[in-house]
């Protein structure tokens, strides 16, 4: 498909969205890793008999506390921004058609992705940015006054969902376990079946995660995201404001708050705690970066931003072949520490091949590909 729209070069990319999309990335590894390794899966009497059985317990309160559901809002809010600058050529002939084209086949990679991981959020990104087009002319203000009424709208539905009266409380063997499946059956297909046992796993997230009641609390809380961080850089917050202590300390104190009415009072006042230490994090990566030391410290993880999306679902993969039967079937048998120091390592490995493969060309591998279907030029891969 040609067209006369061109890709941001790398001198112009801002760094600081690199740096934060990296630390995004990051996060979200060793967040999905707890599922990809069968650690959410896995029978408590289990994990019991686990070494460092107390230790590991105490890694699962703090990663609940600081890693889980605290990244994904990072990357959407990045997301949110990324369409802004795009809506900025809205202006250009066929701008719609270029949009809808690129949107499309960011849909396509994240379908192929959610063969083998069902959580996805490629396909979901790209598909509910077509929300945000009728918007695409909006001042920044007016994104934020439209993210105040989605989070009113997501807790809404949120809290009523959470009154609902469902099945009868039953006790759980292990910390999650999927529809019609118990435990040590899923433990045994996904170990023993190769690729079978991985498309079984996979249908059965599926069938949790696809469902009407889920989406209704996605659909605000995603709009959400994105129209914030469309004000966040349209407002030019982002790039400056954001790094000064009185935001930072604000973002946190609503965060701790929102972590504590979602741990002692609802679980549906999940999303004020995972915002606000969204933002937290956001804030504090701005200001180290706003330091010399800072600044080389951090610019390690701007290449793994510049790979977000083959870094995103080349770390699937990885855990995939690490964890399920059609690899080395660890699935569920790693205490936690040993789960987190795979995930280091593979974020180690990572950060280097991000490093050495934008020595040689000026996209990642997903996203060279992204492009040339894309923008339909020879652009330098």
């Amino acid at each position: 498909m040609r067209n006369n729209f061109y890709p941001t070069q790398a001198q112009n990319r801002i760094e600081l969205l690199d740096v934060l999309r990296g630390f995004a990335i990051a996060g979200v590894l060793l967040s999905n890793i707890i599922i990809l390794s069968g650690h959410v899966f896995t029978p408590f009497a289990d994990l019991k008999s686990m070494p460092m059985a107390t230790f590991n317990r105490w890694l699962s309160i703090i990663a609940a506390s600081i890693l889980q559901g605290k990244f994904y809002p990072i990357l959407m809010m990045l997301f949110g921004a990324g369409l802004f600058m795009q809506f900025r050529k809205s202006e250009q002939d066929g701008f719609l058609k270029f949009f809808s084209w690129r949107m499309f086949v960011l849909i396509l990679i994240g379908l192929v992705h959610m063969t083998f991981w069902a959580g996805d959020v490629v396909s979901i990104y790209a598909l509910f940015s077509f929300l945000l087009i009728p918007m695409r002319n909006m001042k920044p203000k007016s994104y934020l006054i439209a993210a105040i009424v989605m989070f009113v709208l997501h807790l809404g539905v949120a809290y009523a969902q959470s009154i609902v009266p469902g099945v009868a409380n039953v006790e759980h063997i292990a910390q999650f376990e999927l529809p019609g499946v118990k435990p040590y059956d899923l433990i045994n297909t996904v170990r023993n079946d190769g690729f079978s046992g991985l498309w079984f796993i996979t249908q059965k997230q599926m069938t949790f995660l696809l469902t009407i009641p889920r989406y209704l609390r996605v659909t605000p809380s995603t709009l959400l995201l994105f129209m914030l961080g469309a004000y966040l850089f349209g407002s030019g917050l982002l790039s400056g404001k954001v790094q000064k202590a009185k935001y930072l300390f604000s973002f946190l104190i609503m965060g701790l708050i929102g972590s504590y009415l979602m741990f002692y009072v609802s679980w549906s006042f999940s999303i004020i705690g995972n915002l606000f230490l969204a933002l937290t994090y956001i804030s504090l990566i701005a200001i180290i970066m706003g330091t010399g030391i800072g600044q080389k410290f951090l610019s390690g993880l701007a290449p793994l931003g510049r790979m977000a999306l083959s870094n995103y679902i080349m770390q699937s993969i990885i855990c995939i072949l690490i964890f399920y039967g059609l690899g080395l079937g660890y699935f569920a048998k790693l205490p936690l520490y040993q789960i987190f120091l795979i995930g280091l390592v593979i974020l180690q490995f990572q950060i280097l091949f991000s490093k050495y493969w934008l020595q040689k060309f000026q996209y990642g591998p997903l996203e060279g590909v992204w492009r040339r279907l894309t923008y339909g030029k020879n652009i330098k891969s």
